[in-house]
């Protein structure tokens, strides 16, 4: 299997186990913008497009004086985002107002100005966008700013016009005023033979008259202009009214809402799958035991409720029958436990709960049923009892007090019949001193090595790793099978739960998993996972 296909096999899972969660953030996310959206003022919007030329002739432009104003809202010179920005200030928006007898108070302009929007589309095309309580006053302020603008522009290019022709013709008057005052001077020069001031003179009246001349075209032409101002800018695409509002887009909203609550779902889910410290997937079982999980129960976990809740009988016995029929596959159990010959296995939990009890059980009848002399052996002393017809007699924690020559005999002794032929069981006994239960479990290894040749012994052992935990047990057999309850083992607990089996020389074949996921229907095999090769059954 492609490492990638892991990689959204597992994420694909994580989703699958929170779907409410997804679900739930889909349902604040669509509620959120339902309520956002219908809480909005409804507005409409309508758009304008103008095209503006130039207000005053370029060809006339260029002839104008160095230092002439040729610059301002109606000027050539102007980028187009300026212009765009001309369109859209308070000034314009104040004679908008007025025109459209709006208030016309700094506010209220502000509050239009909010609303207007204006884009430069090319070097003089401009898109004019405004938004109206109502679609009719949402086009009547479209087309009210660009035909006042235009019109606005057209004024002061004719007044611009008109100025600037006066200018020239009073430079025209002038020049002409002193032509004439340079004939009676040329006069007195020749009068008194000064020949070369004559010639300076008349070169002086001829540069006069040329500037009077062109003052004067330049004038004529300006006045001739005046008609054409305003021309090439007019409103080529009036606004129209919408059949729709702009706002609130209720469906739009919602839409974008879902969609924003989808990612939050999917990132809330994975976040939480990558920081939980908790067991949630077969895989994360099989890889943390290192080892296959060789059956599981589907169950429904509660993430606000992490307790081991107790499987039924039915099915408690159902998962022990199942593992002691994975462990007869000898690709899984290459020491062949529980497949013919004797041997010893340990059933125990990563955590105290009561299912590891009935699993042992369940895999110590299998045993029996399949005509092996087994023996049941229930060394978690602080776990909760077993078979209530054993509970009441004497059990491992008695024979600590026991001497050492006798205690295998004694042991025989304590042997209890199972609910299955050829099941025995030994209790684990009524001391609860403190020194019995330290002492109990070290006890085992003795009884198995006492037992006579053919026994098959199933140990249910306690869950903590420690002194008095596994240690001592794990001595005694030779492999060893885990339980995992999904959402309430973590991790960190199997790891080293399983270096400590493997280190005692019990090494783990299995793992029986509790409350899977009906999601997470995958085989458990790790990637790192390779059966190995088949050995003889261990002698006795």
């Amino acid at each position: 299997m492609e490492p990638g296909t892991v990689v959204w096999r597992d994420t694909a899972q994580a989703l699958l186990r929170h779907k409410w969660l997804i679900i739930g953030c889909i349902l604040l996310g669509t509620v959120g913008a339902a309520v956002f959206s219908l809480s909005q003022t409804e507005r409409w919007t309508a758009s304008s497009q103008v095209v503006i030329g130039p207000a005053v002739p370029p060809a006339l432009v260029g002839n104008l004086p160095t230092g002439a104003d040729k610059t301002g809202p109606l000027g050539l010179d102007l980028p187009a985002e300026t212009q765009a920005r001309v369109m859209a200030s308070p000034t314009i928006l104040r004679e908008v107002a007025k025109s459209l007898e709006l208030p016309t108070t700094d506010d209220s302009v502000q509050a239009l100005a909010g609303v207007t929007r204006v884009k430069a589309v090319t070097d003089n095309a401009y898109l004019i966008t405004i938004d109206g309580p109502t679609a009719d006053e949402a086009v009547r302020r479209a087309n009210a700013i660009a035909r006042i603008y235009l019109a606005q522009r057209s004024t002061e290019a004719k007044q611009l016009l008109v100025t600037l022709a006066s200018q020239a013709s009073d430079r025209a008057k002038t020049a002409t005023a002193q032509s004439k005052t340079l004939v009676s001077q040329i006069s007195e020069a020749v009068e008194r033979g000064d020949t070369q001031t004559a010639a300076a003179l008349r070169d002086q009246r001829v540069g006069l008259a040329t500037e009077a001349r062109q003052a004067a075209d330049d004038a004529a032409a300006m006045n001739k202009a005046l008609s054409g101002v305003g021309a090439s800018s007019q409103l080529v695409t009036p606004a129209t009214k919408d059949t729709a509002t702009s706002s609130p887009l209720v469906m739009r909203d919602i839409t974008v809402g879902a969609i924003l609550g989808l990612v939050l779902g999917f990132g809330v889910a994975l976040l939480f799958t990558h920081l939980s410290p908790f067991v949630l997937t077969r895989d994360q079982a099989a890889r943390a035991a290192g080892s296959p999980v060789i059956t599981a129960s589907i169950g429904r976990r509660r993430f606000w409720r992490r307790a081991a809740p107790q499987l039924p009988p039915s099915e408690v016995t159902s998962l022990g029958t199942e593992a002691s029929g994975a462990l007869a596959r000898r690709e899984l159990n290459p020491r062949g436990i529980g497949a013919s010959g004797a041997g010893a296995l340990l059933v125990v939990s990563a955590s105290p709960t009561p299912n590891s009890a009935g699993i042992a059980l369940a895999m110590a009848e299998a045993s029996a049923r399949d005509g092996r002399e087994t023996l049941l052996v229930l060394a978690d002393l602080r776990g909760t009892p077993l078979l209530s017809h054993v509970t009441d007699h004497e059990g491992l924690t008695d024979l600590v007090t026991e001497p050492a020559a006798t205690r295998a005999v004694r042991a025989r002794k304590l042997f209890r019949p199972g609910t299955v032929a050829d099941l025995y069981v030994l209790p684990p006994g009524l001391s609860q001193e403190e020194s019995a239960l330290a002492v109990g479990p070290s006890l085992v290894p003795g009884i198995v090595a006492d037992l006579p040749p053919g026994y098959s012994v199933v140990i249910h052992g306690p869950a903590s790793v420690g002194r008095h935990g596994i240690s001592p047990l794990a001595a005694a057999v030779d492999a060893s099978v885990l339980v995992v309850q999904v959402g309430h083992d973590k991790e960190t607990d199997l790891t080293r739960l399983t270096a400590a089996l493997k280190f005692a020389g019990a090494p783990v074949l299995g793992v029986v998993l509790i409350g899977a996921s009906r999601h997470d229907e995958t085989l458990g095999i790790p990637l790192n996972f390779s059966p190995a090769e088949p050995a003889a059954p261990p002698i006795r």
